[in-house]
């Protein structure tokens, strides 16, 4: 990589990613009806204010969501944010949440 090219390559995060490499977790959530759901999905990577998650299914922008890692473990620990950004891939959505 060129010294250029690095200069023009900057991380906008203002705070460290964590890749998850596809760590499973479980999610929470009421849908448009405010029944409550609950089911599988993958985390692709957490950071202090945002996590990115798949899911075969879309959220709408705004959506309150819990998240479990290590569900049913004595390390069990839920997070909860609002979905910020849904964009669709090929194994399904990446859901985008801002931590509350």
């Amino acid at each position: 990589m060129s010294h250029d090219h690095e200069e023009n390559f900057k991380e906008r995060r203002g705070s460290l990613r964590v890749d998850l490499e596809s760590e499973e977790i479980r999610i929470d959530w009421q849908d448009n009806t405010e029944k409550h759901c609950s089911d599988a999905a993958i985390c692709i990577d957490l950071s202090r204010k945002g996590l990115l998650f798949e899911y075969p299914k879309p959220f709408v922008i705004g959506a309150l969501v819990a998240v479990t890692f290590n569900n049913g473990s004595h390390a069990q620990n839920t997070v909860k944010g609002q979905v910020c950004r849904c964009t669709e891939h090929p194994a399904g959505y990446h859901i985008a949440m801002q931590l509350l």
